[in-house]
């Protein structure tokens, strides 16, 4: 069951990088805090608020770039009050991470036609472009983009410790048609409307293993039969079985703390609608009114999984299997047969949730402006992913018999139980002259992750989101702006207490990360620990739009 559960890692990471919505479109929405839906910012309006598009004249073309700076750590340790004493058979303070020192992670991308890739540098730049039409006289404004409304991954080190909670994660999705349009009902009302097609991926590598009581009771058994025992007069490890053939416990090195493999797990959708809404109302020259409606998109996720496995994992189960009892058990619960390559297709429906957002922009003395937006994410469509296989799973049928629930032969439903919540943004800028505008903006992003499904694939709690900028009129048709911005999440996942689970009570853990429970379904690759993240994202933009 541990070892199918592992598959499920790709679900936290989904999930947060969802939660990285409305970042690095638009650098003048990003240096408004991305309260913009009454300041309509260019072509990406498209995104923002079609309404907006109106304010464009003739024939325009527009080329950003999003420098990103990223920077994610994780530190293990034990718990104060820890007790060696009364750890029992899983011992987290035999775990290696806690001498593997601080878990690192860079930047990665999926690449429609190329894949994932990691990138070996900190930094990532991720370009936009758009283009719009306005006929003369027309009240019309058409207008396309590309752009990237979700990206997100990390890539971390072959002996990082933190390569059992995703060593590589790609999530993406790629708007790559937006026909778009903003109409002018009259000189103080404008309504706008987009059809988008997306791509959408996620795209996963992790290292496995299964830290869990069941294995460390085998661990023992191993220990008590000698099994690893080098011979002493010629100091390899024969690994004998005292009680063959009838049951066979030495074939292969396992234990809590051992790898079991490699997970690699990539799934797409090439064609994903959906469509945006938007209304600008501007009764006189120092208020703005605007609204906007992105709607969900219902995703079928199609794509091939690989399971490569150890060589002890597998000559573990391939001896196992060989003897009398083995035999009869692995019949019954369906054990791996001692495969050393598994692979399959998959599907999955993933839902990229609705999302609303209002927003006033007030204007003072001429020269002062501000912007203070509301908007809401309906999350609460992610109450659960399920994952289904083309073909019946060995470890399915006997993860079934803990969670029937929730696993059967060929499929597993992970619950989410994510919330869906209200947001605001502020943006300030003031007319430095005819052609300069200065920006400053902050957003504080809560986060619709339970404190119980916190994990490390995309460590994105609470985060506060400060920004700068400018807008420069170069001349009569070309229009630059420069934004930088900084952000950081800092979470304290702590373990639960010793005695949680003989009280059947997790008051502090996750339990897609730490959490220490016989039954539990998803994976807990560092039971006993606790875990500090931090997530720092730095980013420093430059658009440049003109007419031709």
């Amino acid at each position: 069951m541990r070892k199918l559960a592992l598959l499920a890692m790709l679900v936290p990471g989904v999930a947060n990088a969802e939660l990285l919505q409305n970042l690095f479109i638009d650098n003048k929405a990003m240096s408004l805090g991305n309260a913009v839906t009454a300041d309509p910012t260019g072509i990406m309006d498209i995104h923002f608020n079609p309404a907006g598009l109106t304010k464009l004249d003739g024939r325009q073309f527009q080329l950003q770039f999003h420098n990103i700076i990223l920077n994610s750590e994780a530190e293990f340790s034990l718990p104060d009050d820890f007790d060696s004493s009364e750890a029992g058979l899983l011992d987290p303070s035999k775990d290696p991470v806690l001498n593997e020192g601080k878990s690192k992670a860079h930047v990665a991308a999926y690449f429609p036609g190329i894949g994932r890739q990691g990138i070996p540098l900190p930094i990532i730049a991720l370009p936009t472009a758009g283009i719009s039409i306005k006929p003369p006289g027309s009240k019309f404004t058409f207008a396309n983009a590309v752009y990237a409304p979700m990206a997100a991954g990390f890539s971390k080190g072959d002996d990082d410790p933190g390569r059992y909670q995703a060593k590589e994660v790609a999530i993406q999705r790629l708007t790559y048609l937006s026909p778009s349009f903003g109409y002018q009902v009259n000189d103080q009302f404008s309504v706008g409307a987009g059809l988008l097609f997306s791509h959408q991926a996620v795209s996963l590598e992790q290292e496995l293993r299964a830290p869990n009581v069941l294995v460390g009771v085998l661990e023992e058994l191993q220990n008590a039969f000698g099994c690893l025992d080098p011979d002493p007069e010629t100091g390899e490890i024969e690994r004998n079985d005292p009680l063959a053939p009838f049951i066979t416990l030495c074939g292969g090195d396992v234990g809590p703390y051992d790898d079991i493999g490699t997970l690699d797990i990539t799934m797409t959708e090439s064609l994903s609608p959906s469509f945006n809404l938007g209304m600008l109302w501007e009764p006189n020259g120092w208020f703005k009114f605007g609204m906007s409606y992105q709607s969900e998109a219902n995703t079928k996720l199609t794509g091939d999984y690989e399971l490569e496995y150890t060589d002890d994992f597998a000559d573990f189960f391939r001896t196992f299997n060989s003897s009398i009892i083995g035999a009869v058990t692995g019949a019954i619960f369906s054990f791996p047969q001692g495969q050393t390559y598994e692979s399959g297709h998959v599907t999955s429906e993933l839902t990229y949730p609705q999302h609303f957002q209002a927003g006033v922009k007030f204007k003072y003395f001429d020269i002062f402006h501000f912007n203070l937006d509301a908007g809401w994410t309906d999350f609460d469509e992610w109450d659960s992913l399920d994952i289904q296989f083309d073909r019946q799973v060995s470890f399915l049928s006997t993860a079934k018999i803990l969670s029937p629930d929730l696993v059967t032969d060929t499929t597993l439903e992970m619950p989410l139980n994510f919330r869906s919540v209200w947001t605001y943004n502020i943006g300030m800028a003031m007319d430095l002259n005819s052609r300069i505008q200065l920006r400053a903006g902050f957003e504080p992003r809560h986060s619709s992750i339970p404190k119980d499904s916190r994990s490390l694939q995309a460590p994105i709690g609470f985060m506060r989101m400060y920004a700068v900028g400018l807008g420069y009129q170069w001349d009569l048709d070309t229009t630059i702006d420069l934004s930088m911005s900084f952000m950081k999440s800092v979470e304290h996942i702590k373990a639960d207490p010793q005695d949680a689970s003989s009280n059947n009570e997790y008051p502090n853990s996750s339990n897609s990360l730490n959490r220490n429970c016989l039954t539990c379904v998803v994976t807990n690759p560092y039971p006993g620990l606790d875990v500090d993240t931090k997530l720092t994202i730095g980013h420093a933009g430059i658009s440049f739009r003109t007419k031709f």
